[in-house]
């Protein structure tokens, strides 16, 4: 019984099971797909503990190996844009929250929840502010 992964671009795409025809014989994988599919397969029957989609895969010398993948840690730059994008993100969440509750405070007719919300909405924001952009992960405030 034999089993195979499909591996595509270094990583496991799906893992292919036996097939058997109407007399429980087992279908010859070069009988299944066509050559170009047949290429792209590694017999994973023995392989213990078995690899999964999304494992990376790697071939040498003829003989293959598996392990859970694990994405590289992100660059500097990459760190720094993810987190701006993050800080645009709440900050545009929290003007739309305090516009409400300011001009509420400007006409004079804010209740004493709404005053109390816009300052901690102002605080937030502060707060946002003042996030580390270099560190991964950031440390990003809880919103009212």
């Amino acid at each position: 019984m034999s089993i195979y992964a499909r591996v595509q671009g270094g990583f496991v795409m799906e893992i292919i099971a036996p097939a058997f025809d109407s007399d429980g014989v087992e279908v010859q994988i070069s009988d299944r797909f066509t050559p170009d599919i047949v290429a792209m397969l590694a017999d994973v029957t023995k392989e213990n503990p078995a690899p999964l989609p999304g494992y990376a895969a790697a071939e040498a010398n003829g003989s293959w190996t598996f392990g859970v993948y694990v994405p590289p840690a992100p660059t500097a730059t990459e760190i720094v844009e993810q987190n701006t994008a993050t800080m645009d993100s709440l900050l545009s969440q929290a003007a739309l929250s305090i516009a409400p509750l300011q001009d509420s405070m400007d006409l004079g007719i804010a209740t004493s929840a709404e005053t109390s919300l816009l300052t901690a909405w102002k605080q937030y924001r502060v707060a946002v502010n003042r996030v580390d952009l270099t560190a991964w992960p950031a440390a990003w405030p809880v919103h009212p």
